[in-house]
């Protein structure tokens, strides 16, 4: 199985410039799609990318006010918060790996227990997450200007680390940080298509936060529901970081408009049809962790043949980690079941299942498929929650699901985040592949 995954050049093959200016295209079109609505129109281009991954314009549409002046889209503060955050930690990449050369970062103190396979990987990672990040400023800017904002600028700042160790230290910080940031934000989104572009990133934020606590010898995934934190916390930490400041702090100021947002999707589902939805995806993982875990002893999964090249270091952590993931799956049925209890719904049950492994490493591959589509489908049916504590609930389960592919990623010898924005999946293409495994309900 392990023969069939890129190698560490093809994976560098495949973050181009082109996938990384479609990628680009791709969240600020999404983004904009729709964003504005009454008055009169005036011009607004809209960049998508096409199957081939080429890019294609259209017109869109920018809200005016009866004097003729622009009326500012109530997401524009929400997204210069965002680009505030993104600032930073592309700048951090950016002159961080300037400073540190691949040897440098490889021979870091916080991997020395690590294999050469491992140590090998955080260079090319590290520019990954570079990228994602500077893709992210310019996506997120884009959108401020064609929504009629004008886009914070990047600051200057001081990130106060001397060692290649105290850089994977500090970037450990800004990332999980950056995952709690877009939790809390998320919920005041007011159009939805920004809301999806937001997500997207949110879990990518949270793969990143994984890897990174990873290479530190932190626990990739250290709850089950991460948590949010409010636009102040996070100013506040960021605040830090900052020597000198371009900007005016009123840029981040939705003002009455924080009290209405319109996040709901008219689209005939309710909250208990999405929770049951959820609880469906939660109830396959559960089971599939649960019962492979008890298919596999400790010693079988450390010496799956996919691992061969990580240190022993790192096998022994598996089985543990693994546990982890199903205690926290096991979490996500109970909380959702007793919601749907809760708002008057009836919880779908466990259903009986057939997960196709035979090996540790076969086993490994298909908790790495279960997690990505878990990624996936959060993502595509939050928009359709409209009750606020079970959206945040949601994005903190959601971010949580892309730690734990991040991981699974990781083991397979695949890349933890192999786009700078996580694509969201409908609830008919993810039932379709859950069914894949459900052999009688």
């Amino acid at each position: 199985m392990r023969d069939s995954e890129p190698s560490p050049t093809d994976r560098r093959a495949l973050r181009s410039r082109r996938t990384i200016l479609g990628t680009i295209a791709s969240i600020g079109g999404v983004a904009l799609a729709g964003c504005m609505s009454g008055g009169e129109s005036g011009g607004g281009m809209t960049t998508t990318t096409t199957e081939d991954g080429g890019m294609t314009t259209t017109e869109g549409t920018m809200t005016t006010t009866e004097d003729g002046s622009v009326d500012t889209n109530p997401d524009v503060a929400i997204l210069n918060y965002a680009l505030t955050l993104e600032h930073l930690e592309n700048a951090f990449y950016r002159d961080g790996l300037d400073e540190f050369a691949d040897d440098e970062l490889m021979q870091a103190d916080a991997l020395s227990k690590f294999s050469e396979t491992l140590r090998m990987q955080v260079p090319e990672y590290l520019k990954a997450t570079g990228e994602h990040e500077a893709a992210h400023v310019s996506a997120i800017a884009d959108t401020i200007e064609q929504l009629g904002g004008t886009p914070v600028e990047e600051a200057e700042y001081n990130f106060g680390y001397e060692t290649p160790t105290e850089f994977l230290a500090v970037g450990k910080a800004l990332e999980n940080t950056g995952v709690a940031a877009y939790a809390g934000a998320a919920p005041s989104i007011v159009n939805n298509d920004v809301l999806t572009a937001a997500l997207g990133i949110h879990s990518v934020e949270a793969r990143h936060a994984s890897f990174l606590n990873l290479v530190n010898s932190s626990d990739p995934f250290p709850k089950a529901v991460d948590e949010a934190k409010s636009m102040d916390e996070v100013i506040e930490i960021a605040s830090q970081f900052i020597t000198e400041n371009p900007n005016d702090s009123s840029a981040l100021s939705r003002g009455d408009s924080m009290a209405t947002p319109m996040r709901k999707e008219d689209d005939g589902t309710s909250d208990v049809d999405i929770l049951n939805y959820a609880l469906t995806l939660e109830h396959l993982e559960a089971v599939f962790y649960r019962e492979g875990l008890e298919t596999f002893s400790a010693d079988e999964l450390r010496s799956a043949s996919v691992l061969s090249d990580y240190d022993a270091e790192l096998r022994m952590t598996v089985p543990d980690r693994l546990a982890a993931i199903g205690e926290h799956e096991a979490a996500h049925v109970t909380a959702i079941a007793d919601t749907i209890e809760k708002l008057g719904g009836t919880p779908v049950e466990e259903a009986t299942y057939d997960f196709g492994y035979e090996t540790p490493s076969e086993f490994l591959a298909v908790g790495k498929a279960l997690e990505n589509t878990g990624v996936a489908a959060y993502a595509g049916a939050a928009p359709s929650v409209s009750n606020d504590d079970v959206f945040a609930a949601a994005a903190g389960i959601h971010s949580v699901e892309a730690r734990h592919a991040s991981f699974l990623n990781e083991l397979n010898v695949a890349n933890p985040f192999p786009a700078a924005v996580d694509q969201p999946k409908g609830m008919e293409e993810v039932v379709e592949i859950a069914g894949q495994f459900i052999v009688a309900e």
